[in-house]
């Protein structure tokens, strides 16, 4: 969450914990943010006023302090807030691809060096795509067709030094791509969580029900879904929602349970 005042973030997995910083120096509507080892990057969404919109700032987690600026690559200047872009970072490399076009950087923080730029619409039906880190890989999620007529919703895995393979991992069942619909005849767009092995992806438009992906060994993907707990009928009305998915594990859920700050719901 940022304001003028401050800056404040979570990564444990309920998010019991926040922490306060000082905002960055270039004022952002709507910025990427990602945490790639003990950095948080903050990236894009500058107002058009700032001097450096396209200025890139990385907090340390460690030293607890803004210590680097930086700047996108000027091919993003057009889709630098984050509703244009999709994002995926790992230990080590912030990801990050203009959805419709799918041109894609990569930004080490320890070096400064920004990589890119890569073509990851190998496939010229592909209209629509997003990214996520399965593992330790990089998986595209892509919409192909067009909005009014969604074909196929596959998934790759993307490989090779420069990203010049994708490898299918699975196509979405027919009957699941009309779950992903809703009520509404086309899909726009998508988002995607991915934790362990499961991958989940939804329709923001209509986000009560979430497609699962669970992805095994040699490939093998089980597809299923389930209803979003969250969507109600003041999330309807909310400005704004965000959903992450973790590992969760026992020690976690003790201490959730015991802060009085989480609210649990089974999910059918």
């Amino acid at each position: 969450m940022l304001s003028p005042s401050k800056f404040s973030f979570s990564f444990d997995p309920f998010h019991l914990t926040w922490y306060h910083v000082d905002p960055p120096l270039v004022w952002r509507t709507d910025p990427v943010v990602a945490m790639v080892g003990r950095h948080v990057i903050v990236a894009g969404g500058a107002c058009d006023f700032e001097d450096d919109p396209l200025s890139v700032e990385i907090y340390n987690l460690d030293a607890r302090r803004w210590d680097a600026r930086d700047a996108m690559p000027a091919i993003l200047k057009d889709s630098a807030a984050s509703a244009w872009l999709s994002v995926a970072s790992s230990s080590k490399t912030l990801y990050i691809m203009e959805q419709v076009s799918g041109v894609t950087y990569s930004f080490d923080p320890t070096s400064r060096i920004w990589s890119g730029p890569l073509d990851l619409r190998h496939d010229e039906n592909i209209f629509f795509s997003v990214i996520g880190i399965f593992g330790d890989n990089l998986v595209l999620v892509g919409l192909l067709g067009n909005s009014e007529n969604v074909k196929d919703v596959k998934v790759w895995e993307v490989k090779g030094k420069s990203f010049e393979i994708l490898e299918e991992i699975g196509i979405m069942p027919k009957e699941l791509v009309e779950k992903l619909k809703g009520e509404d005849a086309s899909i726009n767009s998508i988002k995607i969580s991915c934790t362990g092995d499961f991958l989940y992806i939804y329709n923001p438009r209509e986000p009560e029900e979430l497609v699962m992906c669970e992805i095994g060994g040699e490939g093998i993907c089980r597809w299923g879904s389930l209803k979003n707990p969250a969507v109600s009928d003041w999330s309807r009305v909310a400005e704004k929602m965000v959903l992450t998915s973790a590992d969760v594990g026992l020690g976690d859920l003790g201490k959730a349970a015991e802060s009085g700050k989480v609210g649990f719901s089974i999910c059918e």
